[in-house]
C-alpha cells in the first residue's frame, strides 16, 4: 500500500512539472471560437502567455504554428495560438474555399481582443501578440488599438503594397485584379463568386473581397504603437526583399537560409529569437 502511495506522489509530481497543453474554447457570442494553449513546465498562465494569430485562411494547427508553439515551450515561453472564425462556428482545420466569406480584418481584432480578454480572466499578467504571414500584416494593423497588449512579433508578416497585391493576383489566377476591385466597389453588400486569396471561384461577399486586398505596407511595422520584432525568413519565397521594404527605425532579426514557413531548424533559430526578445 505504501509502495503504491508512493509511486501515485512520484507521479504525480511528475505531472506537474510537465508542459500543459490544452485545446480551448470560448462563446463570446454565436460562434464558437478554438486555441491551444501551451504553457511550459513549472510555469501558468499568470507568467505570461503569447497570443500567435496563423496565416492566411489557416488555423492554430498548421505545421509552422504547431512547431512554434512546441519551440516556444522548450524556451519557457507559454503560448496560446487561436483559430480566427472567419465567419465559421467551432472552426477545425484550414477555412473552406466553398463557404461563403463574409469577413473583415475588424472581426479578427474583435477575436483577439476577446482571446486577450480570456487569458487575462485566467490572471494573466502580460500578453504579447505574434502573428505569422497574413496574420502578422493583420497584427501590425490592429496592434495600436489593443492597449492591453505588452510586446509585438511579426513573423514573416505578409505585408504587399497595391502593386504588389495585384501582381501576385495575376500570377495566382492568371487575369488581373483591378476589375475584380472595381467590380466589388459597385455594390460591397453584394455576394458573388470570384478568385480570392488562396480559393478559386468562391462564394465571397464584396465588401470581404475589398477586406482581402486592402493595402498592407510594410510601414506598418513601425506603427504597431508596441515594442515590435520582425522575424524574416532569409530565403522568403512568399514576402521576397522583405528586409530592405521596412521601414529604417525597424530592425529586424534575419534568419538565414529560412524559407516562409520556418520548417525544422530555421523554427528553432526563428524561436530563440522571439523568445529573447520577449523576455528582455
Amino acid at each position: 500500500m505504501r509502495k503504491r502511495l508512493c509511486l501515485a506522489l512520484l507521479l504525480l509530481a511528475a505531472a506537474s512539472g510537465m508542459a500543459h497543453a490544452e485545446a480551448v474554447q470560448i462563446k463570446p457570442g454565436l460562434l464558437r471560437l478554438n486555441g491551444n494553449l501551451d504553457v511550459p513546465p513549472g510555469k501558468t498562465v499568470a507568467d505570461g502567455i503569447v497570443l500567435i494569430v496563423h496565416g492566411t485562411l489557416s488555423w492554430h494547427g498548421q505545421e509552422t504554428i504547431a512547431a512554434l508553439q512546441k519551440n516556444l515551450e522548450a524556451r519557457g515561453v507559454g503560448s496560446l495560438a487561436i483559430t480566427l472564425s472567419l465567419g465559421i462556428d467551432d472552426r477545425q482545420g484550414t477555412r473552406r474555399c466553398d463557404v461563403m466569406h463574409d469577413y473583415a480584418v475588424a472581426g479578427a481584432k474583435r477575436e483577439v481582443g476577446l482571446w486577450i480578454d480570456w487569458l487575462a480572466g485566467k490572471g494573466a499578467r502580460t500578453v504579447d501578440l505574434l502573428g505569422f504571414s497574413r496574420g502578422g500584416a493583420q497584427v501590425a494593423t490592429f496592434a495600436p488599438e489593443l492597449a492591453r497588449a505588452r510586446r509585438v512579433v511579426l513573423l514573416a508578416p505578409a505585408f504587399a503594397s497595391a502593386g504588389e497585391q495585384a501582381q501576385s493576383y495575376q500570377r495566382a489566377f492568371g487575369h488581373a485584379l483591378a476589375p475584380e476591385i472595381a467590380e466589388a466597389r459597385k455594390n460591397p453588400l453584394q455576394q458573388r463568386t470570384a478568385d480570392f486569396l488562396g480559393c478559386q471561384q468562391a462564394p465571397v461577399l464584396n465588401a470581404t473581397f475589398l477586406d482581402g486586398y486592402a493595402d498592407l505596407p510594410p510601414s506598418l511595422a513601425a506603427k504597431t504603437g508596441h515594442p515590435t520584432l520582425v522575424v524574416i525568413a532569409g530565403k522568403d519565397e512568399v514576402v521576397p526583399d522583405l528586409a530592405a521594404k521596412l521601414p529604417s527605425d525597424v530592425k529586424p532579426v534575419v534568419i538565414e537560409g529560412a524559407t516562409h514557413f520556418f520548417l525544422d531548424l530555421y523554427g528553432e533559430e526563428a524561436a530563440d529569437a522571439i523568445a529573447r526578445f520577449l523576455k528582455e
